[in-house]
């Protein structure tokens, strides 16, 4: 099965001979590793991030639901997303100057992202529907993100909508997966797990990112959720947790064990503050975030007051 950095030295391999050097310090042009020959496995390293599609293909009976031949082309689905809107976000959001050699590489990362979900479904109108669906909703997502976060305050359902629908992307391949599989009623807990897993991962971000967000977009997330930073922290091994839960009740054994040690592996970090009231403030914010997630919240209810999360995810 391919291996994360060995996916990209395949893409780079098929690449216009013009577009190899660039693409091979790709990850330091983007600002994701220390210096140009670094590999992207330096920034993608929990493992469900780089290998999503392996935990999805688990059967109910605990093992691998299809052969490591037929998984291949959706680890590498999941391999080129990551390569491809990897891209597009930084652009997004101006952490790195646009040029046209980084927006054909992000044209070519996706024609290739859309080949290989083709290549694992033999369905291109499953492909090419699963494409338009991560696009529009991550361009719904940047926009009200940029739109609401400058107003300073949101409610935490809306702040798991725009996680959801900026980051959707990830789970396209494990999505497509699922959806051509002998139980695709399977997908709707995975996502579940994952939209929540995702989450976790963002309010440590957005806490690391508090000060960067305070001056470059209008407000800090903890700021505008109304809480403080510890608060925030803490609600991040509950949400894991609750996706471990949701993982183990799918039938998703393998990420449900992997979801549950990472959770306590947060659970320890904590800020200075009023313990107790940041205790229930995430308590709060956990329960909400799951709520939003289970049923669905939808952007549009952000327009009278909201904001989201930042765009980059702990990897």
């Amino acid at each position: 099965m391919p291996e994360f950095d060995d996916t990209y030295r395949w893409l780079v391999d098929g690449l216009p001979a013009r577009l190899r050097e660039p693409a091979e310090r790709l990850p330091w042009t983007l600002g994701l590793t220390p210096s140009p020959e670094r590999p992207w496995s330096d920034f993608v390293r929990l493992h469900p991030n780089r290998e999503l599609p392996l935990y999805a293909a688990q059967a109910p009976g605990g093992g691998l639901g299809l052969s490591a031949d037929d998984l291949g082309p959706f680890l590498r689905a999941h391999h080129l997303g990551a390569f491809a809107w990897l891209v597009r976000d930084r652009l997004e959001d101006e952490q790195v100057a646009g040029d046209e050699q980084l927006l054909e590489l992000a044209d070519l990362f996706e024609e290739r992202w859309r080949e290989a979900i083709v290549d694992g479904t033999g369905k291109v109108v499953l492909a090419e529907t699963l494409f338009r669906r991560a696009t529009i909703r991550w361009q719904r997502g940047t926009r009200a993100e940029k739109e609401v976060l400058a107003r300073g305050s949101m409610r935490a359902p809306i702040y798991a909508a725009i996680v959801r629908e900026k980051l959707g992307w990830i789970a396209t391949p494990s999505q497509a997966l699922l959806q051509v599989s002998a139980d695709p009623h399977r997908l709707t807990p995975f996502l579940h797990a994952h939209d929540l897993y995702l989450c976790g991962l963002q309010v440590i971000d957005d806490v690391i990112d508090a000060d960067e967000d305070r001056v470059l977009r209008g407000a800090s997330v903890p700021g505008a959720l109304g809480c403080s930073p510890g608060a925030l922290v803490r609600a991040a091994p509950k949400l894991v947790r609750r996706a471990a839960a949701t993982a183990a009740a799918g039938g998703f054994g393998w990420f449900a064990t992997w979801l549950d040690a990472f959770a306590g592996a947060i659970s320890s970090w904590r800020l200075a503050g009023d313990g107790l009231g940041d205790e229930l403030d995430a308590i709060g914010i956990a329960g909400e975030i799951e709520e939003a997630i289970v049923h669905g919240a939808d952007i549009a209810a952000a327009r009278p007051s909201a904001a989201p999360a930042t765009a980059s995810i702990p990897a």
